[in-house]
C-alpha cells in the first residue's frame, strides 16, 4: 500500500530567550493510506510538534527543515496561502480541547457549514446537509436540535464528537487528531475511539493519533512511533511493538497503561 506522507529529516527548532531548542532532531517516517499512525510519547517529546510544522502551524519563534511529501507535494515548501488550501480540507485536524477550538458564539449549525461554504464553495443548504451527514457518522442523536445550541451547552464528550464532525465536512483524506481523548471519561474514551476505528475501516481515512497514552493509541494504530526527547527511539508494527518493546521509555510508557485498556 502506497504511502500518503513521508517525512524525512524533520527537525524543528524555536528561537527562545535562552537560546535555540531543537523541538524535533532529524526523524522520518511515512504514513500508509488508510492506516492509523500512533505516535506516542509524554508531553514535550516533539509529537505534536512534527505534525504542527509540516501543516504550518507552528508559533512565530519556531521554524522546520527537512521534507514532507503528502500525496507527492512536499508541505515544508507551500507558501501560507496553498498550505491553508490544503488545511481543513485535505488534511483535517482534532484538538485537544474542543472548547478552545470551538467559536463560543456560534451555534454548531453555523460552525460545521462555514466550513464546507468557505473551503468547498457549497450553498448553505448543500453544506447542511453535509453537517447532518457527519453528525450522523460521530453517533451524534437528535441532530436538528442539535445544530441549533452552542458549545457550552454540550458535554465534553459532545463536543469532541463535533469536532470530529467538522474535520470530516471536507471529505479529508488524513485527519491529525491531537490528544483527541485527555480529559474524557472512559466510556466516552471508547466511544470516540470507536470512531476513529470507523472512520479508517469504513471511510480509508488516514489518521495520524498523537497521544501520551499508550493504551489509547494501541486501541486504534496499526503502527507507532514512540519520541522521546525530540527523537524516535522506537517505531514498527503497534501490536509487535507492544507485546515485545525494545526501548526502556516503551516499556515505561507500557506500565502506565490503564487496566481496562491491557
Amino acid at each position: 500500500m502506497e504511502a500518503i506522507l513521508n517525512v524525512n529529516n524533520l527537525s524543528v527548532n524555536f528561537d527562545t530567550s535562552q537560546g535555540l531548542f531543537k523541538a524535533v532532531d532529524d526523524i522520518s517516517f511515512s504514513i500508509k493510506k488508510g492506516e492509523c499512525l500512533g505516535i506516542a510519547g509524554e508531553s514535550g517529546s516533539g509529537k505534536t510538534q512534527t505534525f504542527f510544522s509540516i501543516t504550518g502551524i507552528l508559533s512565530d519563534n519556531g521554524s522546520a527543515i527537512g521534507t514532507a511529501d503528502f500525496n507527492d507535494v512536499d508541505l515544508l515548501k507551500l507558501t501560507e496561502k496553498e498550505l491553508s488550501n490544503i488545511r481543513g480540507k485535505k488534511i483535517g485536524f482534532i484538538f485537544q480541547d474542543p472548547m478552545t477550538s470551538l467559536t463560543p458564539h456560534m451555534n454548531i449549525g453555523n460552525q460545521l457549514i462555514e466550513v464546507s461554504m468557505v473551503h468547498e464553495k457549497k450553498t448553505k443548504n448543500e453544506a447542511l446537509k453535509k453537517a447532518k451527514e457527519v453528525l450522523d457518522i460521530v453517533k451524534l442523536p437528535r441532530i436538528e436540535n442539535l445544530l441549533k445550541k452552542y458549545p457550552h451547552e454540550l458535554s465534553g464528550g459532545m463536543r469532541q464528537r463535533i469536532m470530529i464532525g467538522i474535520s470530516l465536512m471536507c471529505d479529508p483524506l488524513f485527519i491529525i487528531a491531537d490528544e483527541p481523548t485527555t480529559a474524557l471519561d472512559v466510556t466516552t474514551q471508547k466511544e470516540i475511539l470507536k470512531i476513529f476505528n470507523d472512520l479508517k475501516r469504513f471511510k480509508d481515512i488516514t489518521i495520524a493519533l498523537i497521544s501520551h497514552d499508550i493504551g489509547v493509541i494501541s486501541e486504534v494504530s496499526d503502527t507507532i512511533l514512540i519520541m522521546n526527547e525530540g527523537k524516535i527511539i522506537e517505531k514498527g508494527n503497534c501490536q509487535e511493538v507492544l507485546i515485545s518493546p525494545k526501548h526502556e521509555y516503551t516499556k515505561h510508557l507500557l506500565s502506565c497503561v490503564p487496566e481496562w485498556m491491557k
